[in-house]
């Protein structure tokens, strides 16, 4: 595990559908739950002597690797005897009060930490028993989807190269089967499947975020048909008290000619004189 892995897979937990988000390097474990109802975010960061001291409670030691590979097992769901499952502080305790058969305590009150925290529980199956081994991951918040789409953009971007350097290999392992390591295809499907999914879950935020931006704007922003409506108004106003409106006036051409006497006159002269000279 030299560069970092991102790994992402939806999961159909007891309280409804989450999405895991797994981040895996040399020595440390990212893990993040989002709820797809509420957005709520639970997140948790372990080193590998934090993992291994917790497996070694548990009385089924593992080594930071072999849980890496096991947890991934369970998101891929590659294996029937690595499942995963989502708990609450009270879930956790009474699944622990019936494993040692003590009495169940109490849940903490809702203002404390404990109650807010999730814990991604990897279960172990073996042949007679089930080793369960809990994650604990404080609440944080709901995503900032400018950031979050930004983080996805980043981890898609990563997963592209590291599909392309598998896939460089693959061609190079059928030239020189002897002298490059072989990776199976396998491998090359499952980065496929989560570029896939991370493409998708940055369409949809970038939808969601835009449409945030579209709502911000369109309250901001007045009335459109206000100024019509004022418009309106004034024209009827006028119309009430008795001054036409521009539109109301005729035009210029359509008025009766005005009388002139002068022309009257010499017009009657003129008829005058002709009758004088045909008589």
């Amino acid at each position: 595990m030299g560069e970092p892995r991102f790994l992402q897979a939806e999961c159909a937990f007891r309280p409804g559908a989450h999405t895991v988000r797994v981040t895996l390097t040399r020595t440390a474990l990212r893990v993040e739950v989002e709820a797809h109802g509420t957005s709520d975010l639970w997140r948790g960061e372990f080193d590998a002597a934090f993992i291994e001291d917790l497996t070694r409670k548990t009385g089924n030691f593992k080594q930071f690797g072999i849980f890496c590979s096991m947890l991934e097992s369970a998101l891929t769901q590659n294996s029937d005897s690595v499942s995963l499952e989502l708990l609450t502080f009270a879930d956790l305790e009474t699944l622990h009060s019936r494993k040692v058969g003590a009495v169940t305590r109490p849940p903490p009150s809702t203002s404390s930490p404990l109650n807010s925290k999730r814990y991604l529980i990897l279960i172990y199956s073996v042949e007679f028993d089930r080793i369960h081994y809990p994650l604990p991951l404080p609440y944080a918040g709901r995503p900032d989807l400018v950031a979050l789409v930004r983080e996805l953009q980043e981890q898609l971007g990563q997963l592209r190269a590291r599909r392309l350097e598998e896939t460089q290999h693959l061609r190079d392992a059928g030239c020189q089967m002897h002298s490059e390591p072989f990776f199976p295809p396998s491998k090359l499907a499952q980065a496929k499947a989560s570029e896939q999914k991370l493409q998708l879950r940055v369409k949809n935020l970038t939808a969601e975020l835009a449409s945030c931006r579209r709502g911000r704007q369109k309250s901001a922003s007045p009335a459109p048909r206000a100024q019509e409506r004022r418009s309106a108004s004034l024209e009827s106003h006028r119309s009430s008290r008795g001054h036409p409106s521009p539109k109301s006036l005729s035009p210029a051409g359509s008025r009766p000619p005005r009388f002139d006497p002068t022309a009257f006159v010499r017009a009657r002269q003129r008829r005058q004189k002709e009758a004088e000279l045909r008589k």
